[in-house]
């Protein structure tokens, strides 16, 4: 009789730890899902600010503003053909 008592406290305290091992798994499955969501929140938000980052410095790097910028802070002005010389060198290096 004592064997069957044993086989019994042994299949209850399985059991048990069993049940405990399925308690802590799925809490750690929905702590870690939180975190997934929160990084993909995160990844969803520097996304958005990429793309904002990417629109603003093609709006910066335009060519009529680049240009504007220069004739009003630096005064460059736009080449006159008139007075440019165009000065050719030969196959040898020498001015022509």
């Amino acid at each position: 009789m004592k064997r069957p008592v044993l086989m019994l406290l042994v299949l209850g305290v399985l059991a048990v730890g069993s049940a405990v091992a399925v308690v802590e798994v799925r809490h750690e499955t929905r702590s870690l899902f939180v975190t997934l969501e929160s990084l993909r929140d995160d990844r969803d938000r520097l996304n958005t600010s990429w793309r904002q980052l990417q629109l603003e410095q093609g709006a910066l790097a335009m060519q009529s503003r680049v240009e504007r910028i220069a004739r009003e802070s630096i005064g460059l002005e736009a080449i006159d053909p008139e007075n440019t010389t165009l000065i050719r060198l030969d196959p040898r290096g020498e001015r022509q």
